[in-house]
C-alpha cells in the first residue's frame, strides 16, 4: 500500500520526498526487478533538499532523528497537515498515549490523548564504581523492565514546557512499534553515552504481560503480541561510533547485518547481544485478543 494519493506519492500533488521514496520502495518490492540491488541516490537527494540539508549523504547522522523527521515529514506531505493529518505512515506507525498529570493539584485534570510514532525508553543510570578488576562493570536491564513507564502509574518528570510529573498508557496501539533507548545525553559541551545492555525477545514480546493494553468492546485486550524485524545498534564512542542495522528479511527468515554497503547473515542470538538503539517491532497477525476479563464478584455487605 504505498502507492496512489494517500500513499507514498505518485500522485501529482505528491512532495519530491514522497514521490522519491515511493519509486524507492516499489523497486525494493519489485519481483521483477534484475538486479540483486537498488541504489537510494534519488531518495537521498530528495532527503538532502527537503531536511535543508540537516541530514548529508557523505555524513553519519542520528538514526532516531532521521526515522522521526522522515515519518513525520511523509506523513504531513501526503496528508496535507502538518499537525494531526492521517495517511498510510501514520496508519502504520502512528499509536497513542494517554497522559495524566500527577500530583494533587492536577487530580481534577482530564487525560490527555497523545499520538506518537516512537516510544522513548529511559535506562537506568550506568554505575560510577569499578569491579574488583578494576573494570567498568556494564550493567543489564530487561526490555520489561523499562516498558514500566507506560504503566499508567509510574510517574517521571518532565521539564518542558514546565516543571511537572506525568504518567503514560498506551492507548492505540500501531500496526509498527518503534521503539527509542535513549542511550545518549548531551550539553553544550560534550555527548555522554550509556553503555546499559537491555535485553530482550526477539520473538512474541507480548506487551499485556507488562504493561496494561487498550481493550476491546468486550473487555478483552487488543492484539498485541510483537515480533522484532528490525535493530539499529551504536558501537563506540558518543561522537565517533557507527551505528549498524540487523534487519529480518521475511521472505527466507534470516537475519542480516548491515553497515553501509557490508551485508552479512546472522544468528538470531548474535542480535540482541547489542548495544541496542532504535528497534522496530510488527504486530503479530495472526495474534490473538486476550482472554474474556474476569466476571466482578458480588460483595455481601452484610456477611
Amino acid at each position: 500500500g504505498v502507492r496512489g494519493a494517500n500513499g507514498a506519492g505518485s500522485g501529482p500533488a505528491a512532495s519530491p520526498l514522497a514521490r522519491r521514496f515511493g519509486e524507492l520502495t516499489r523497486k525494493i518490492w519489485n519481483s521483477r526487478n534484475f538486479k540483486g540491488q537498488v541504489s537510494p541516490h534519488e531518495f537521498m537527494q530528495a532527503v538532502l533538499a527537503a531536511s535543508d540539508r540537516r541530514f548529508l549523504i557523505d555524513k553519519q547522522s542520528d538514526p532516531v532523528e532521521f526515522l522521526s523527521w522522515l515519518l513525520n515529514t511523509l506523513n504531513a506531505d501526503l496528508s496535507g497537515k502538518k499537525r494531526g493529518g492521517k495517511s498510510i505512515v501514520s496508519r502504520c506507525f502512528q499509536g497513542e498515549l494517554e497522559v495524566t498529570n500527577a500530583g494533587l493539584a492536577y487530580q481534577d485534570d482530564p487525560p490527555v490523548r497523545m499520538p506518537f510514532f516512537m516510544l522513548s525508553l529511559d535506562l537506568p543510570a550506568a554505575p560510577l564504581f569499578q569491579d574488583a578488576m578494576e573494570k567498568n562493570t556494564i550493567p543489564q536491564v530487561p526490555l520489561f523492565q523499562i516498558l514500566r513507564k507506560f504503566d499508567g502509574e509510574t510517574e517521571h518528570e518532565v521539564l518542558r514546557p514546565e516543571p511537572r510529573r506525568k504518567r503514560y498508557k498506551l492507548a492505540r496501539l500501531p500496526r509498527y512499534l518503534i521503539v527509542h533507548h535513549k542511550r545518549f545525553t548531551k550539553n553544550n559541551f560534550f555527548v555522554e553515552k550509556n553503555p546499559t545492555i537491555v535485553t530482550f525477545p526477539v520473538k512474541n514480546l507480548q506487551l499485556s504481560d507488562h504493561v496494561p493494553v487498550p481493550k476491546l468492546p468486550d473487555g478483552r485486550d487488543v492484539p498485541c503480541k510483537y515480533n522484532l524485524v528490525a535493530n539499529i545498534t551504536h558501537e563506540g564512542k558518543p561522537e565517533s561510533g557507527a551505528y549498524r542495522a540487523a534487519v529480518w528479511h521475511k521472505a527466507d527468515g534470516n537475519w542480516y547485518d548491515t553497515e553501509d554497503l557490508t551485508v552479512n547473515e546472522v544468528l538470531p542470538q548474535q542480535v540482541v547481544l547489542t548495544e541496542t538503539y532504535l528497534q522496530i517491532y510488527e504486530l503479530d497477525k495472526d495474534a490473538a485478543p486476550g482472554p474474556p476479563p474476569a466476571p466482578k464478584e458480588d460483595v455481601d455487605m452484610f456477611a
